[in-house]
């Protein structure tokens, strides 16, 4: 075999191992489809709630290894500041690979300061501008709160908001629309009031946060669920997080079973159940690692023993919107004086 000929069957088995890891799709309600495996890319935030930003393009790197590794979702919002950042990881790959962005699925959020309905289309636009793209595939209502640009409380109703993002599905600037982080009375009363239906609810879905219900009401509705925060606390070092950790023995025995390691099983549990995962990373071997999920499957008896860690927690409630009347979460037992305390000392989010 000639050297050529050699380094294009190599170049073919990478084509095909990459390619292969995207073929799960999910269908939508509209007619669409959403990969089931997105790179999330908030980088997080300090304890007064500053984002934490990037450096280096460091972000825009990780979004390229990412679709170099067969990823061919970008989760990301305008909250999260790095839109440009992300957009300008896909330019790099499109250029690289000569891959169509087309094949490339971006959802992005509208933040809780544009809610009237004649602010979403600019905020949406402000969105395109900054990842460089005409259109994104999926726009997201981050959350069912809306706020004034000054940081007060505005009375606006989602429904009203929804109204927007119909407006800009119309006019061609998302192919999808959904909502993030909204409760299950919030759906229904939505999906009553909408004349385009939700296709998307995100949420956060992990063994310590099943959201059953919730997602049992999504899936007899059409409506696809996307996974946040998949690994909850379990790879994390919250000292008031519940069980499990990564080092459970019922979690380190499924890794061992199938060779993969204990964030690939929870990562394949919310693909058995048909969400799409959210992995967050910047580390190129992570990045790898979360999306060779697709040559094993968890059993029905796997996927409910994972299940039963559930105890309903969620690694983030802020207590400085506990008092908006859309505020979609349990709250925790805090006085008033400490929720102002917490309010007067947040930052971004």
């Amino acid at each position: 075999m000639d050297v050529h000929w050699f380094y294009c069957v190599l170049v073919f088995h990478k084509l095909v191992s990459v390619w292969s890891r995207e073929l799960l799709l999910y269908s939508l309600n509209d007619g669409n489809k959403i990969p089931a495996v997105a790179l999330g890319t908030s980088l997080g935030h300090l304890a007064d709630g500053t984002r934490v930003l990037p450096v280096n393009h460091s972000l825009a790197q990780a979004v390229q290894w990412a679709l170099e590794d067969g990823y061919r979702h970008i989760d990301t919002a305008s909250l999260y500041k790095v839109e440009d950042e992300v957009g300008l990881g896909i330019r790099n790959y499109v250029r690289d690979s000569h891959v169509d962005r087309r094949d490339i699925y971006v959802t992005t959020k509208l933040w809780n300061d544009a809610h009237e309905r004649n602010e979403v289309r600019p905020a949406l636009r402000k969105s395109l501008e900054e990842l460089g793209l005409e259109y994104v595939d999926l726009y997201l209502m981050h959350y069912p709160m809306a706020y004034k640009k000054d940081g007060n409380i505005s009375r606006t109703d989602y429904v009203e908001t929804w109204k927007g993002l119909e407006n800009v599905k119309e006019a061609n600037l998302t192919k999808s629309i959904g909502v993030s982080n909204f409760n299950l009375s919030q759906m229904q009363r939505l999906w009553e009031r909408s004349r385009i239906k939700p296709a998307v609810l995100q949420i956060e879905v992990n063994p310590t946060i099943t959201q059953n219900e919730l997602v049992n009401w999504c899936n007899d509705h059409e409506v696809v669920v996307m996974a946040y925060s998949p690994f909850g606390a379990i790879l994390g070092r919250k000292k008031d997080a519940p069980p499990p950790r990564a080092d459970d023995p019922i979690l380190m025995q499924v890794a061992e079973k199938y060779n993969k390691t204990v964030p690939q099983v929870l990562l394949r549990y919310l693909l058995e159940r048909k969400l799409v995962a959210i992995p967050r990373s910047t580390n190129k071997d992570r990045i790898k690692q979360n999306i060779d999920l697709m040559d094993f499957s968890l059993t029905s008896e796997e996927v409910e023993e994972l299940s039963s860690f559930n105890s309903n927690y969620r690694l983030r409630t802020p207590a400085k919107w506990y008092p908006h009347p859309h505020f979609p979460f349990e709250k925790k037992n805090l006085t008033s004086m400490e929720i102002k305390h917490i309010i007067a000392n947040s930052k971004d989010d």
